[in-house]
């Protein structure tokens, strides 16, 4: 295990030290040149939890939780000439007080470790980005750990079969990368053709192709995959009614063991003169319950999520506003219902832009659950978010 360790922390360095060194050889050279930037944040966020402990999940997980998290993040890019593109980036952790649980690597290729690990101290790094990318005229090859974002929805991503996000992870903007071989070739009049190839650790591989247009002034994507176990099709939309964004995804996954299963999400958003701005949205989950029972509120704050069930309820609904006070100053609020199990989660928050590089925010994150015949508060956050970008 040791070994292991080293070999990983001897990688992440050796990276480091390729661009840092390429970058003072080659910055007097035209057709290579190199760019860094990230942020810092510090967020200490504290828990607190209403829930009787059961066979489903220990009583320490249920005690009051206060910890400290200092995130951060560096982007690195290395241009050669003018079809060759490297991209690496890194996320570190230092985690202090009650820890939480960090999810290990899903790619193909682990990539992160643990610097330390203590009882009461974690340091973690992961290496979420690392590709190689040729492009020329029309035709893009690019390998490597990527962002592979086919979803078009502002919510829930029906379409995104190799990055499902969680909307309420909000510590994660970037969202996860996929270690993939992926080819786009990119045609007239606003059209695209992608194909995304992902070797996995469970000895099934996903091949997918997507094939994006414009058509009536609005943006079509059509979808297709050999994904794990399913097959799936699918597609999204986007564009406008009148003056309000309406956007949406649906995808069928066809399993020939299991049953079938439908996702499908919509939204609709308005922006007002006075600031006021407006999302509605809706999702719906085939293999999603319809009825209150035993639901653990831990996993749904997991940011590990599968296109196929990106809630638990069957029918979801989701609805946020938010208003600038001032120039530096904006507040939102976020409701979302999981109808039938009786899902209710709250998220307000304030934003304020000290400088071009300071951001603060105050974020609240409450979860309402039917428990005995009864709508009652058992979880609930409260995040102070401070970012430093560079």
């Amino acid at each position: 295990m040791e070994k292991l360790l080293v070999i990983k922390k001897s990688r992440v360095i050796f990276i480091l030290f390729c661009f840092i060194n390429f970058n003072k050889v080659y910055s007097q050279n035209d057709n290579i040149s190199f760019s860094i930037n990230g942020y810092v944040k510090y967020l200490p966020s504290h828990l607190d939890y209403n829930i009787e402990p059961s066979t489903w999940i220990s009583p320490t997980l249920l005690q009051p939780q206060t910890s400290h998290l200092i995130h951060n993040r560096l982007n690195m890019r290395g241009y050669f000439g003018d079809n060759f593109t490297l991209g690496f980036e890194l996320r570190n952790r230092a985690m202090f007080g009650d820890l939480q649980t960090i999810q290990r690597d899903q790619g193909w290729v682990d990539m992160s470790f643990y610097v330390f690990e203590k009882p009461k101290f974690i340091f973690h790094t992961m290496i979420d980005r690392l590709w190689l990318k040729y492009q020329k005229n029309k035709l893009e090859i690019s390998i490597g750990r990527q962002r592979v974002n086919w979803g078009i929805n502002t919510i829930w991503n029906s379409n995104d079969l190799f990055n499902a996000y969680n909307f309420i992870d909000f510590d994660y903007v970037e969202r996860p990368g996929s270690d993939v071989v992926r080819l786009i070739y990119t045609g007239d009049n606003l059209s695209s053709v992608e194909l995304v190839f992902m070797p996995t650790n469970r000895g099934q591989n996903i091949l997918a192709g997507i094939y994006k247009f414009n058509k009536l002034g609005y943006d079509f994507q059509i979808i297709g995959a050999d994904y794990f176990d399913d097959v799936v099709v699918g597609g999204g939309w986007a564009g406008n009614i009148l003056k309000a964004g309406f956007k949406g995804e649906i995808s069928y996954f066809i399993n020939n063991y299991v049953d079938n299963a439908l996702s499908l999400s919509t939204s609709i958003d308005y922006s007002f003169r006075n600031g006021y701005y407006l999302l509605g949205s809706y999702l719906y989950n085939s293999q999603g319950r319809n009825s209150p029972g035993l639901l653990n509120l831990i996993n749904i704050t997991d940011n590990v999520l599968s296109p196929k069930n990106l809630m638990p309820s069957k029918n979801s609904y989701l609805f946020q506003i938010s208003k600038p006070i001032s120039p530096p100053v904006n507040t939102s609020l976020t409701i979302m219902y999981g109808a039938g199990i009786n899902l209710l989660y709250l998220s307000p928050s304030i934003s304020y832009d000290v400088t071009s590089r300071i951001d603060l925010s105050l974020i609240a994150q409450i979860f309402f659950l039917e428990n005995n015949q009864k709508l009652e508060n058992l979880m609930r956050g409260v995040y102070i978010q401070m970012k430093y970008s560079f």
